[in-house]
């Protein structure tokens, strides 16, 4: 009986779900067809289906009040591509709940692009090519994204590998003064000189060289307006957003003279002509490209319940910031912030003053701009099982204004569950994976994030202890690895910002995080709560390898961090910074520690009053019980573990193994009998972070990641270096010891 009744709910179960999604179910108008071979004037069933979404879109608005409650009309689009010219707008005067989705077994692509052929052979720069004057009457107009066969193809850049440093600043009339600039850090620069030796060659419309320039948290991108080879001076389309110094690195975009790989093109927009450096065995008269002048494919505003189901989104186009554009004219310190993780970039789909909208199983491929940027007014929306690659900017991008909880325009219970998130950052270097500015509650949950030049997850923002809408956000069970890379600083895998009650990061597994290691850069960090960042608990997470500090708290009340593993990151485990105004930072307990070569368990520790550092265990690898602590960033005020304790800068903690079963190939399975299941350290199933085993992403594809996918400890090798007077002394007994053993067994000899 029990079988036929489980067989029974399971039947119920799978005629329910096909009820819904079956191209059969043929309630009339409540079911339309898009086919790329349809006809916007047939009646939009199976055997005559329009052709473009919009055209359905519009036609669903004579269901607008025939509809009742939260039925649902369906949209399903066949097999092939459906590229706009124009933004996808659904309003209030558009039908509310409505599924766009892919007919079951097919694939739609919605995209920017639009096709270009008919090129013609010659040689430049040496090598073959292939061109094309453009006609505007029925090529696609000015544009900055051009791609082939589903790969984006790359612009030539000066150099062609590495970068040049900046030779010196700008002379003072092209600075930005303090009357005009928030703070000194942003003493912006309309021009800056290079070493005149890396000017090597005069640019073709120089006003179409793109100059990227690498410093702090921001990779500044401008247009350049003049070179002057004799001094070295190139101006600039616009102000940087902080100072450019003679440490900082950039490289030239869009230089047509070094044009020389294949899938490299150039757009002389001065004649209209486009060229292109083919791969072998690829014919002119064959060729076809797809170029892209449209940033924005989807917008929903005020269009309740509209949900995409197994869409591809791709081929969008991006934006250089010049003036008159979208990021200019900056007067005040929150237009300076919007400069920060790429925070004004447009979204390919974006919504707001909407419910209930749901974008699942889709995918989001070589794009300009934001995946998704879900902004003010927006509830119980969510994006999950959705998969992205080669994303300009952020990936999914959360909230509004920092309005009082419960405001119409207030963003709130928003759902990032399940999404395969890489190679974010591509054209905005300073992009995030997913980004929560204010949001009334929030799950980001099960996504993972890598590849990207930036912080993986970031939540808040609100500097210091101000009033912020953002609480109650729950990032859980995320995987996160190889972000940063070396090109920008002051980065986190998870980084939080502000007072933020009842967010909780859990679960989560962080590796290889790493700045940029030159002069001018720094924090490569794996968990880092910064500026006032309040009243968030930090439970059950592995933080291991990353280029700076497993954990960096940068000032903050209230804070719980409770059963982590922080673990062989390379300048210190854990470090907490700024505790000196008269309250409690955070209780650290519970935690496991491990490091390696005297790397320090604590930096900038203290006093236990502010930092309570109680209960924890703390082990290195190669000096054992030996663990040393800073209390600042200097090698030189290095104390021993019972040091720290006597003069109460720290709690009673446990030197001792925590006897994991192989921490240097990142197996941090802890065996029984472990000191630090002693002292109440709860394992848990670490391997689990990440995108749900057997879950389907995207239009079919399952993710298999293992939580230590390319894991790496080079960011190791040379943290020894951080502390060269700790070394060289501890180098210094080494080799003492070495001597004195060898001289022992000559006697025993």
């Amino acid at each position: 009986m029990r079988k036929i009744i489980s067989l029974l709910i399971i039947t119920v179960m799978v005629v329910s779900t096909l009820s819904l999604l079956s191209p059969d179910v043929s309630a009339a108008a409540k079911v339309l067809y898009v086919s790329p071979a349809g006809d916007d004037g047939a009646e939009g069933t199976a055997d005559a289906p329009l052709r473009t979404v919009s055209a359905a879109k519009e036609k669903l608005k004579a269901l607008k009040g025939v509809l009742g409650g939260n039925e649902r009309a369906y949209v399903f689009l066949r097999e092939g591509r459906y590229p706009l010219s124009d933004t996808l707008v659904f309003t209030s005067e558009d039908l509310p709940n409505v599924t766009f989705a892919s007919y079951p077994g097919e694939e739609a692509v919605i995209c920017g692009s639009r096709e270009i052929s008919g090129f013609s052979e010659e040689t430049v720069n040496g090598v073959r090519a292939f061109t094309k004057t453009l006609d505007p009457a029925t090529d696609p107009a000015d544009f900055k994204s051009l791609f082939r066969g589903g790969e984006q193809l790359p612009v030539p850049r000066y150099p062609e590998e590495g970068y040049f440093t900046v030779g010196a600043t700008a002379p003072e009339d092209d600075l930005w003064t303090e009357e005009n600039t928030p703070w000194s850090m942003t003493l912006g620069q309309r021009s800056f000189y290079a070493h005149k030796e890396d000017l090597a060659f005069d640019f073709t419309n120089p006003e179409d060289v793109q100059v990227r320039i690498l410093h702090y948290w921001h990779d500044e991108l401008m247009l350049l307006t003049s070179v002057d080879r004799a001094s070295g001076k190139l101006s600039l389309s616009r102000p940087s957003s902080m100072l450019i110094r003679d440490i900082d690195r950039y490289y030239f975009e869009n230089v047509f003279e070094k044009m020389n790989e294949p899938g490299e093109w150039y757009l002389n927009r001065k004649t209209n002509k486009l060229y292109y450096v083919p791969y072998p065995g690829e014919n002119a008269d064959e060729l076809v490209l797809y170029a892209s002048s449209l940033e924005r494919l989807v917008e929903i505003d005020g269009a309740d319940g509209i949900e995409f189901d197994r869409i591809r989104f791709t081929e969008t186009d991006w934006t250089v910031p010049t003036p008159g554009g979208w990021l200019s004219d900056w007067r005040s310190e929150a237009d300076i912030d919007a400069l920060q993780a790429a925070l004004d970039v447009r979204g390919v789909v974006e919504v707001k003053n909407a419910e209930n909208v749901a974008i699942v199983n889709c995918e989001f491929i070589n794009l300009g701009a934001d995946g998704v940027k879900i902004l003010g007014g927006v509830k119980h929306s969510r994006v999950e099982s959705c998969f992205f690659r080669n994303i300009a900017a952020t990936g999914v991008f959360v909230g509004g204004t920092n309005c009082l909880s419960g405001a119409p325009e207030c963003t709130a219970d928003i759902t990032v569950k399940n999404n395969d998130i890489s190679g974010y950052g591509r054209k905005f270097f300073c992009a995030i994976g997913i980004q929560v500015t204010f949001c009334d509650g929030a799950v980001i949950d099960h996504n993972e994030i890598s590849d990207g030049y930036y912080t993986a997850i970031s939540d808040g923002w609100v500097w210091g202890y101000g009033y912020q809408l953002t609480n109650n956000i729950k990032i859980t069970d995320n995987l996160i690895y190889n972000i940063g890379q070396g090109w920008l600083s002051d980065m986190g895998g998870i980084y939080t910002l502000g007072v933020q009650p009842g967010t909780v990061l859990s679960g989560n597994v962080i590796h290889n995080v790493a700045a940029d290691p030159g002069q001018g850069g720094y924090g490569g960090w794996g968990i880092y709560p910064d500026e006032g960042s309040s009243q968030i608990t930090v439970e059950k997470n592995l933080v291991f390898a990353c280029g700076s500090d497993s954990y960096h708290l940068h000032y903050g009340k209230d804070n719980v961090v409770r059963n982590n593993i922080f673990a062989l990151s390379a300048e210190s485990q854990v470090r907490v910074v700024s505790r000196f105004e008269g309250h409690k930072t955070a209780d650290f307990t519970k935690n496991i520690i491990l490091t390696d070569g005297k790397t320090p368990v604590f930096s900038y520790i203290g006093n236990s009053a502010a930092f309570n550092a109680q209960d924890n265990v703390l082990w290195d690898l190669s000096f054992g019980k030996k663990v040393y602590l800073l209390t600042d960033g200097d090698s030189k005020n290095a104390v021993s573990l019972s040091t720290a304790r006597r003069k109460g800068l720290i709690g009673e903690n446990v030197a001792a193994d925590p006897m994991f079963a192989d921490p240097l190939n990142f197996d941090f399975t802890i065996a029984e009998g472990s000191p630090a299941l002693e002292i109440g350290f709860e394992p848990w199933d670490y391997s689990k972070a990440g995108v749900e085993a057997g879950a389907e992403i995207g239009l079919g594809r399952h993710s298999d990641t293992a939580y230590n996918s390319h894991c790496a400890l080079q960011t190791m090798r040379g943290s020894k270096e951080r502390f060269p007077l700790w070394n060289a002394f501890i180098n210094r007994i080494a080799a003492m010891l070495k001597a004195m053993k060898t001289f022992i067994r000559s006697l025993a000899f």
